[in-house]
């Protein structure tokens, strides 16, 4: 029973990763405006406002990953891309590749529920006949 709730949970998992990665290829660019920079720690958390091209204006905040420790001003203007169908979600700046690790994890996920699943589903060996238990 719990194998197949792991396999479905693992399945629907993997189907939603890959339904984000063929979202991520509708996606495009625009020059955003930094309103604001805040640092915690080694992350760098950005606020910019932007215009798309169907005259959309987002204001969002996100997770700067592309390069580390590099300095970001206010009024500063950087590359974001967004996606088509929902501009002000899941905006990130142009260059970050993080969605990839998110599908690597939900294929390891996947094949170690397949092998959960074969291992608890599969058929047993019949046993040995008692007249050959004793023989070398």
């Amino acid at each position: 029973m719990f194998s197949a709730f792991y396999l479905a949970l693992a399945m629907t998992g993997a189907a939603l990763v890959a339904w984000s990665l063929a979202g991520e290829q509708r996606r495009s660019e625009a020059s955003a405006e930094v309103l604001d920079v805040e640092g915690h720690g080694t992350r760098t958390i950005l606020t910019v406002q932007f215009s798309t091209e169907r005259g959309v204006v987002c204001e969002v905040s996100f997770r700067s990953s592309v390069v580390a420790n590099r300095a970001v001003t206010i009024g500063e203007r950087i590359r974001v891309a967004y996606g088509e169908s929902h501009p002000c979600l899941g905006v990130r700046e142009v260059g970050d590749r993080s969605p990839w690790y998110i599908f690597i994890i939900a294929v390891v996920v996947l094949t170690a529920a397949v092998i959960m699943a074969y291992v608890v589903w599969r058929r047993p060996r019949p046993p040995l006949p008692l007249r050959y238990a004793g023989m070398p």
